[in-house]
């Protein structure tokens, strides 16, 4: 998949950004290709029996923890730019740095993921071939591909007795996801959300619905996506369905919603690369947006709003999981419980400010940013009272999940949305 660099770059790391950050990479594993056919699923793999109930997942925990032992080692893969930087130094991780101080555990930390897609198809021939992947603990995406990692028995089931700081922090609403129930394989890293971004001063009024995005006073100012993935889930809610539990035949009523904007003329242009820029130059009047670029835009200067519409938006979560090869996996259980803590959390919310996962960090937050001074303090205490990085309870109760798609579903859904944009 194509890479495109963030518009919006961050602004509380000091230097600039060393290249694409997460946020980037999102709009590209989130784009046209996203719901591509995975080719990678070619390479020789079977499906293995996924374990269901109480009992079954209780004793797949047993087996693959039985014997395990923490060696003092854990290797890391993860995106780029995707953890806290130390001020000044963006090769240390302050937080990371920590874990060792406290643990022992020595940490070898890589960014060498671009997108689902690609990383999926490197590593996916070594786990069919039964031999280990180098790496104890990866992020994931809460896409198909993750799917397919847990189909293919690639990921190990986590114990979750281990886990008792997530359990007590992790914020509810980024649990028991419709593609991991139960959070058997997967804790939350960063989490984010889908809705409208849009210009008051353009719009004239407040935006409050889907529907706000079919009003004739902004034909040719809306914003959509090359993005099958979230129009399609984003259409379900405008009318008036939840996506995890919607049917085929409401695929085709929202697909025929989205038809209907396009035709009465309303989208400027459909783009995940452009959209930021072109709110912030007027370009736009409202669009679709990933909920993080709107708070780093105005951080930049721009007066933007956003909004979760009264049908609902989307949230979606980027995923700590182990392999089902890792040799350091004790160490990577004590890796992901820590990173619950809210000091922990407050420290990477701070680097990367995504939607934070442990409610508990933004009080933190608060408090680091009234220790901090200039403009450190100004983009701090923003982010501690922001509802984009830490969503009030009303916002949560708005907040729906993508619709998890099985292979022939992924072919029905591709052939309804991705028409809309590439007429």
């Amino acid at each position: 998949m194509p890479e495109h660099s963030t518009p919006f770059a961050p602004r509380p790391r000091g230097p600039l950004p060393r290249g694409c950050t997460r946020r980037g990479l999102l709009r590209a594993a989130f784009g046209a290709a996203a719901l591509a056919p995975l080719a990678a699923c070619s390479v020789p793999g079977a499906r293995v029996h996924v374990p269901t109930g109480k009992a079954e997942i209780a004793a797949a925990v047993r087996d693959f923890w039985s014997g395990k032992k923490k060696t003092g080692k854990l290797d890391f893969v993860n995106y780029t730019q995707y953890i806290d930087v130390a001020p000044g130094d963006q090769s240390k991780h302050p937080t990371l740095d920590a874990f060792t101080r406290e643990s022992g555990t020595k940490v070898a930390y890589h960014e060498l993921i671009d997108d689902s897609a690609s990383w999926f198809g490197k590593i996916q021939p070594e786990f069919a071939s039964g031999q280990g992947i180098g790496y104890d603990l990866m992020v994931v995406g809460g896409d198909s591909y993750l799917t397919k990692y847990i189909e293919l028995g690639y990921l190990a089931p986590l114990d979750h007795s281990r886990l008792p700081t997530f359990a007590r922090h992790g914020g509810a609403v980024f649990k028991n996801s419709s593609f991991d129930p139960g959070n058997v394989y997967t804790v939350p890293w960063q989490s984010g959300m889908t809705g409208i971004g849009y210009d008051p001063a353009r719009v004239g009024r407040k935006i409050t619905s889907w529907q706000d995005l079919l009003d004739p006073k902004l034909r040719g100012k809306v914003g959509m996506w090359n993005d099958a993935v979230q129009m399609g889930n984003i259409a379900l809610l405008a009318i008036g369905v939840d996506p995890e539990t919607s049917t085929h035949a409401d695929w085709r009523k929202a697909a025929a919603w989205l038809r209907g904007q396009r035709d009465a003329g309303m989208v400027r242009s459909y783009s995940t690369a452009t959209y930021q820029s072109s709110l912030q130059r007027g370009d736009l009047a409202a669009s679709l947006v990933y909920s993080g670029d709107v708070f780093q835009a105005n951080q930049s200067g721009s007066e933007l709003e956003f909004v979760i519409p009264d049908e609902g938006g989307l949230l979606w979560t980027d995923n700590l999981c182990i392999p089902s090869t890792a040799t350091h996996a004790v160490d990577a259980l004590a890796y992901m419980d820590y990173v619950y803590r809210p000091e922990v959390a407050a420290k990477i919310s701070e680097t990367v400010q995504f939607v934070c996962p442990v409610p508990g960090a933004q009080k933190v937050v608060a408090q680091d940013a009234a220790a901090a001074t200039g403009k450190r303090h100004r983009v701090l205490d923003a982010m501690s009272t922001s509802p984009l990085v830490f969503p009030t309870k009303a916002d949560q109760s708005k907040l729906r999940r993508l619709r998890v798609l099985d292979k022939e579903e992924e072919k029905q859904w591709n052939a309804l949305f991705e028409p809309i944009y590439q007429a």
